[in-house]
């Protein structure tokens, strides 16, 4: 048996009579998703007599950015209310997962671990920035290249047969490379995987000292974690029918934590070893 199929045979067993547990937190979270969703077209609706029924931002097809500043003001504090209230709660069900794929049997409490003082929710939500921005930077550099390609079309004057073909050529040439610096860009980005991980299992760890450790366990072990969710993808294409993901969320959710320990546990050792 693989290490992979260890690790997926153990996520189901930590799940064994907790199914229920599991699918109170996936539901919780989807309850309160769909409350800042509903939250945002009620603000939306109240203000109707002054609001577009455009988007905030629109793009056209000349390049061109409109932006309704009304409108963008509410979606904005929509979305950062929502991002302050999901990352910690997020945070916390990954908490509970690790000490669930360790035998602790936690509380259903713990996914709230981080609402009980400021510093926490602070700290959960700024861990989540520093995460977001590097990948951000990373997604920068990985588009330089496809958007170079593009660049270099828009200057080719289709006025005959022979740059049509160049031009078609240069705007496969561009998706494809796009596709491909994605795929990369993604498997760079696993580096950061085992922030969370590190955040809710180590609580007197700083940010910075958790993102170093995150990239430093996942040495060697991006392509492992990368073939897993792979492994796991079909799973999420069947969960597009909605009620399978009430089994794949917990399954993949309870996989990862397990891959999480793993790795944190051998860097651990590692480290000691030295």
């Amino acid at each position: 048996m693989t290490l992979q199929r260890k690790m997926k045979d153990n996520a189901l067993l930590s799940l064994k009579n907790n199914w229920g547990r599991a699918l109170s937190i996936l539901l919780f979270q989807a309850g309160v998703l769909v409350f800042f969703l509903l939250l945002e077209q009620l603000l939306c609706a109240i203000l109707e007599l002054t609001l577009p029924e455009n988007p905030a931002l629109q793009l056209s097809w000349q390049g061109g950015l409109q932006v309704d500043g009304r409108l963008a003001v509410v979606t904005a504090t929509a979305l950062l209310v929502g991002a302050a209230v999901l990352t910690p709660l997020g945070m916390g069900a990954k908490r509970w997962y690790c000490g669930q794929v360790r035998g602790e049997t936690p509380a259903l409490l713990t996914i709230f671990s981080y609402f009980y003082s400021w510093k926490d929710l602070f700290r959960a939500v700024l861990l989540r920035i520093m995460v977001t921005v590097r990948k951000l930077l990373w997604a920068l550099l990985f588009s330089i290249l496809p958007a170079g390609i593009f660049i270099g079309r828009s200057f080719i004057r289709a006025e005959s047969g022979a740059a049509l073909a160049v031009s078609a050529a240069l705007a496969l040439l561009g998706v494809l490379t796009a596709v491909l610096m994605g795929i990369l860009w993604y498997f760079v980005t696993l580096r950061y995987f085992l922030a969370d991980y590190y955040f809710v299992s180590e609580d007197g760890l700083g940010l910075h000292a958790i993102l170093r450790r995150s990239v430093a366990a996942m040495k060697g072990g991006k392509r492992q974690l990368f073939g897993m969710q792979l492994s796991m993808l079909p799973w999420g294409i069947l969960s597009m029918l909605l009620l399978p993901a009430l089994f794949t969320a917990p399954y993949y959710n309870a996989a990862m934590a397990i891959f999480a320990q793993v790795r944190m546990e051998g860097y651990r050792r590692k480290t000691e070893a030295k």
